[in-house]
């Protein structure tokens, strides 16, 4: 058992040197804007931005809950955005102003004074272009 988790421990931490590798400073790449919808498809995102059209400016939980629970789209909030780790958010397809795009999450949750929970998801979803924005690292 001690094994494996060495083994998860030395895989999370070649990612995030891998992760680092890639980002330079004074380099531009891309990222996602905050409060945005992220779908398993470029039609998904389009039903998605109807119904927000739809609710006029009301409350999107039920909608990102709706989704969510469908397994359709995913909402990026101001934290995630935050979370979302080097290189951002790479271009892998394009359908008209679709882009499909594959980032990484990282979550960090404490478990005790000392200790952290790191759980690193890479994601793949399709949103509109206008919501990639540059992001220079520092």
């Amino acid at each position: 058992m001690r094994h494996k988790t060495k083994l998860v421990m030395l895989g999370l931490a070649l990612t995030g040197i891998l992760a680092g590798f890639s980002a330079r400073a004074g380099e531009t790449y891309t990222t996602l804007k905050e409060n945005i919808f992220v779908c398993i498809s470029p039609e998904a995102y389009d039903e998605a931005m109807v119904r927000v059209r739809e609710l006029n400016g009301g409350d999107l939980e039920p909608l990102k809950k709706d989704l969510g629970e469908k397994k359709q789209c995913m909402f990026v909030d101001a934290e995630m955005a935050d979370d979302i780790m080097a290189p951002f958010a790479i271009v892998m397809k394009r359908e008209g102003t679709k882009v499909q795009v594959q980032f990484i999450v990282s979550f960090h949750k404490r478990i005790a004074f000392l200790h952290r929970l790191v759980n690193r998801y890479v994601l793949v979803g399709w949103t509109d272009e206008s919501n990639l924005e540059p992001k220079k690292i520092l």
